[in-house]
């Protein structure tokens, strides 16, 4: 509550509650709306890689770029451009002006202003509440839980308003998401002003950082290959549901819900962790509880026992992520924090697309809970990698107290 009380940050945790439940609706809709159309799966996954390929292919230029416009003119700019990408598609299908590498032109188009937009949806929050490390960590909490129950929202008021309106239309609801974002921070979010660097860093910048620094060359292939790994689970869940649990949607949704609903627990939880425990503390044991918890998923039983574990790991996966999204934004200079970040988040993007594509070469030749088994050893693997480096950041640092004290 006593963040909340400055209307800077209200305005912004509102704005990202707001354009995100249209983005989730869109997700849903999207889809749906290709697969009605055109009746073609692989033409659905065509227009989802055509809106990841633009943040993977130009986040170390969106990060360079919003660098230098500044992190509330980027959010601006971005949110202002998509709107009218976004109702150009249900205003061009209704024309009959819409053949398919136009569609794709235009969801491409959006993902083109996503990769700026991500660099500096979280670096714009210690602008905001100042570089203290628990204060930055609460505002993150805040905005985890935020994120999640946008989660729960956004999908079932896309699938009301698909019965209603039609889905077409409901990609209009999320263009005009953009723009009440964009109202909001225009009004009320006016972070201090920074001055671009005189000097610019470059767009490989926040790369040249983030393999520069101790811990981050460490965190960053880590994260990575964590990201890949939660892909080839994601991939899997479905597969072992049809083999393992006669094939009942229902399972499968009650699996992915539990996975949000833990992480939505989570995140109220995170807030007050943050407070209470130090953020690499915090992070190395939810980590290792998270991984723990998934290697439930490849136990025999009935489907209450993967049910258990995916929500145990969206509990944890919550009170990972504040404190270590914290760790990395206040370890990055302000300078190169855009750039950085951009970077961090780029690399899981990259290699996503791995992922999957590995996800179903295995699944179609191997027994899912092997693969699952195997996926998840990668996974042990690289969280103990992350846990040892956050160890021996915590030593180092005590060793130089200790000797700062002398």
């Amino acid at each position: 509550m006593r963040l909340l009380r400055d209307r800077r940050l209200a305005a912004l945790l509102a704005a990202e509650v707001v354009s995100s439940i249209g983005t989730q609706m869109t997700w849903l809709a999207l889809p749906w709306f290709v697969l009605r159309e055109t009746g073609s799966p692989q033409r659905m996954t065509w227009v989802i890689i055509a809106e990841i390929l633009p943040i993977a292919a130009l986040g170390f230029w969106g990060g360079a770029i919003a660098a230098r416009v500044g992190t509330r003119r980027t959010m601006l700019v971005c949110d202002l451009a998509r709107a009218p990408l976004l109702a150009a598609i249900p205003a061009l299908h209704a024309a009959g002006l819409l053949p398919f590498p136009v569609l794709l032109l235009l969801v491409g188009a959006t993902g083109v202003f996503l990769a700026p937009y991500f660099s500096v949806q979280r670096s714009i929050v210690p602008e905001l509440v100042g570089e203290r490390e628990a204060d930055v960590a609460q505002a993150t909490a805040l905005f985890q839980a935020a994120s999640r129950l946008t989660i729960f929202l956004g999908p079932p008021l896309a699938g009301i308003l698909i019965a209603i309106i039609g889905t077409a239309q409901v990609l209009y609801v999320d263009a005009a998401s953009y723009l009440a974002s964009f109202a909001l921070v225009a009004i009320f979010v006016h972070p201090p002003e920074v001055p671009a660097p005189e000097q610019p860093h470059g767009v490989l910048a926040g790369v040249r950082f983030l393999f520069a620094d101790r811990l981050l060359r460490v965190w960053t292939p880590a994260f990575t290959v964590v990201d890949v790994c939660w892909q080839l689970v994601f991939a899997a869940l479905p597969v072992l549901v049809v083999t393992q649990y006669d094939a009942s949607p229902h399972v499968l949704g009650f699996l992915m819900g539990a996975l949000g609903g833990g992480a939505l627990l989570g995140a109220f939880v995170s807030l007050h962790a943050v407070q209470r425990y130090p953020a690499l503390t915090l992070g190395a044991a939810a980590f290792s509880l998270q991984m723990a918890s998934l290697w439930v998923l490849v136990a025999p039983g009935s489907w209450e026992v993967p049910l258990a574990g995916m929500a145990a790991a969206g509990f944890f996966m919550s009170n990972v992520n504040a404190p270590i999204q914290t760790l990395v934004m206040l370890r990055i200079p302000r300078e190169v924090r855009t750039q950085g970040i951009a970077a961090f988040g780029v690399f899981q993007c990259i290699c996503a697309p791995v992922g999957l594509l590995l996800a179903g070469w295995a699944l179609a030749r191997y027994d899912t809970r092997s693969v699952l088994a195997a996926v998840l050893a990668l996974d042990t693997l690289a969280v103990l990698t992350f846990v040892a480096a956050a160890v021996a950041e915590r030593s180092a640092l005590a060793s130089a107290e200790m000797a700062a004290g002398h």
